[in-house]
């Protein structure tokens, strides 16, 4: 790489992002982009999530002989005293990277990315979501001086394309809850009239309403098990999902399937287009109907569907028992981390840790307090739960 000919600049207001596109989509295409590295989700996340939030755009861009090589699209917020650096995304299990082909310099290239991010965004405290092990972001952010917290998940694909027919696939994988693909779906079908189909992107009124439905029955089923992920309960969110299966119409960035029972919603899940890897977004079911595993059914649509497209499957970070299921056991790691960018955050960090640390101390002295547990503390889950049931 030639310093001289790679020019990175900061983006930092809307028509400037917006105008990207032209150049955003071909190297995505090229790249070999993921779903969250989309212009259109790039763009739906902004709209819909950050700019209502009233958080500030960081889009690293950098070009090489005028031509875009990488695109990194960040956001400010304060909170408090301090300020906040994080991916632009949704706000729930988003991964972290620089879209951008695969190059012999792209280590060097991230690395001028990281750079520009810690010097020019002007942030005490960095969020580092999911990122994919032994990427150069990851290597990176792991050498950091100030890690304050960091994180390991199994993260999962199904290589869907390995195999010719959807039969041979299916045979490979052996029975999940005891049942074979199809098995679940054949059985519901006997109790009553079953529907599973994929919902049209024109029909706006109707996927809001499955939408809004999958949300809060996630909310009721993450009560029961004290998982409550701030995004569950978020408005933003739910307009980002949304417009992620309205958004140009049949060229929507991804697709939900549901399963109906008597006429009756009882799950869905979303699947992202791929390039070629597709991404499962959000699963959620009825409780009430968890016997005969509708989530499940669900998912098998949603996969088929996948494997007809000719894409792989990226079933994101999680340890249910359907992600080992459908991918073979083809595991991998994602960490995700809280990084001090200066000496500031590092003393923020400290000063919320102290703080936490002595209201729990003064709620464990409570008559008739209980007793922490592992689980007690998490404020977050993936949304792709429940969907082992």
């Amino acid at each position: 790489m030639n310093d001289s000919n790679i020019r990175l600049d900061i983006i930092r207001d809307e028509a400037a992002f917006t105008a990207l596109k032209s150049e955003w989509e071909p190297l995505w295409l090229k790249a070999n982009g993921r779903y969250f590295q989309r212009y259109d989700v790039s763009l739906l996340a902004w709209l819909h999530v950050a700019k209502p939030r009233e958080r500030a755009l960081h889009c690293i861009v950098m070009r090489e002989n005028g031509e875009l090589c990488l695109v990194w699209p960040l956001v400010t917020y304060r909170r408090a005293l301090w300020r906040y650096l994080l991916p632009l995304g949704s706000d729930s299990a988003d991964y972290t990277g620089p879209l951008m082909e695969d190059r012999r310099d792209a280590a060097m290239l991230v690395e001028r990315a990281w750079k520009a991010a810690r010097a020019e965004c002007k942030a005490d405290l960095i969020h580092l979501p999911y990122m994919n092990e032994e990427t150069a972001i990851h290597r990176l952010a792991q050498r950091e001086k100030h890690i304050l917290n960091a994180r390991k998940d199994d993260c999962w694909i199904a290589n869907l394309r390995e195999y010719s027919d959807w039969a041979s696939y299916t045979k490979s994988l052996g029975a999940l809850f005891n049942k074979k693909p199809g098995q679940l779906e054949r059985r519901l079908a006997k109790e009553g009239k079953l529907e599973v189909f994929m919902m049209d992107p024109k029909d706006c009124k109707g996927i809001a309403e499955a939408i809004h439905w999958m949300l809060a029955i996630k909310r009721e089923w993450a009560g029961k098990v004290n998982k409550k992920g701030a995004w569950l309960f978020s408005q933003h969110y739910e307009n980002f999902l949304v417009a992620t299966l309205t958004y140009g119409g049949d060229n929507a960035p991804a697709r939900i399937h549901v399963v109906k029972f008597n006429d009756v919603l009882i799950a869905a899940c979303i699947m992202s287009h791929g390039n070629p890897v597709a991404t499962g977004v959000i699963s959620g079911f009825d409780l009430k109907y968890s016997q005969y595993k509708p989530g499940s059914i669900a998912w098998e649509t949603a996969i088929k569907w996948a494997f007809e497209q000719g894409y792989d499957v990226d079933f994101c970070p999680g340890s249910e028992k359907y992600k080992d299921y459908w991918t073979r056991g083809n595991r991998s790691h994602t960490w995700s981390m809280h990084v001090a960018n200066n000496t500031w955050g590092l003393w923020g960090y400290r000063a919320a840790s102290t703080a936490k640390d002595l209201i729990a101390a003064v709620k464990g002295l409570r008559p008739g307090s209980k007793e922490p547990t592992a689980e007690s503390g998490r404020t977050g889950s993936s949304p792709q739960e429940p969907v082992s049931e």
